[in-house]
């Protein structure tokens, strides 16, 4: 996101040749000549505002004037219904098709039941993984968790933990254990690692993890970072359409609900 807002803020002196709103293609054409590494714009839609067209990079967006000659991002507000269309958007596009995360390659825990089910792509060094996997997991009633490991760059340790928790006998005791309570790692890495590959490929490419740890529910929807386990909870009941229970709330969790820890 950093390096897409560098690019744009170099990039507000656009021009035109004059004040005709212009075509779809017109607007994409000019921003990726006047904003060179801008990357691939995946497309360039009309806006609920006349005269300002919506731009999507992934899963980002901002707002260009459809001649050309202005952009502008943060949060386009519905005054009237008092709601943010560009977070309505957002979310919409922080979607995928659960179906492309390949379960096979997953650790794999079942609280209770596990009719609920979560996907998570978790860094063994990270704090805020750690805090997730101490406060809000346990807490998750009826819930199967998926974890994905996904080492972040910035974590030199990650890499070779991840490689260590693959190559266990038991991987969800390794890690579980490793999480939550810092018992050491067992040393084998002499094993077939390149499933780790796969997940990162995966996580970079598709699910565009942009930090750890993100979740995404049973609908495809990504969280980036965590939340309370009885908002998330009620949360993965609301996609999968249960009513909410009476009244009854989760235990307090220890500290406030983890971040995630940037990818870059």
């Amino acid at each position: 996101m950093k390096k897409l807002l560098v690019l744009l803020m170099l990039g507000v002196g656009l021009s035109a040749c004059n004040n005709n709103s212009k075509s779809a293609d017109e607007i994409k054409a000019d921003l990726v000549k006047q904003i060179p590494g801008i990357g691939k714009i995946d497309a360039v839609n009309k806006s609920p505002v006349e005269g300002i067209s919506e731009v999507v990079i992934g899963r980002k967006i901002f707002y260009v004037t459809n001649d050309g000659k202005y952009l502008f991002f943060g949060n386009l507000i519905d005054a009237v219904n008092k709601k943010s269309l560009t977070e309505q958007r957002t979310q919409e596009l922080s979607k995928i098709d659960p179906k492309l995360l390949p379960l096979d390659l997953a650790i794999k825990e079942v609280n209770g039941t596990g009719k609920r089910v979560l996907y998570v792509f978790s860094d063994p060094e990270c704090p805020y993984c750690q805090m997730f996997e101490k406060q809000i997991v346990p807490k998750l009633t009826d819930t199967t968790i998926y974890t994905f490991l996904f080492p972040l760059p910035m974590h030199a340790q990650a890499k070779p933990d991840s490689q260590k928790i693959w190559c266990s006998a038991d991987k969800t005791k390794a890690w579980t254990d490793w999480m939550r309570n810092k018992v050491a790692l067992p040393s084998n890495t002499n094993c077939d690692t390149s499933g780790l590959d796969k997940i990162y490929k995966l996580g970079t490419d598709v699910v565009q993890v942009e930090g750890t740890p993100t979740l995404i529910l049973s609908n495809g929807q990504i969280l980036p970072g965590a939340m309370p386990p009885d908002q998330l909870l009620q949360k993965m009941d609301e996609i999968d359409g249960v009513k909410p229970a009476s009244a009854a709330a989760s235990a307090p969790v220890e500290a406030s609900a983890p971040a995630a820890s940037a990818a870059k």
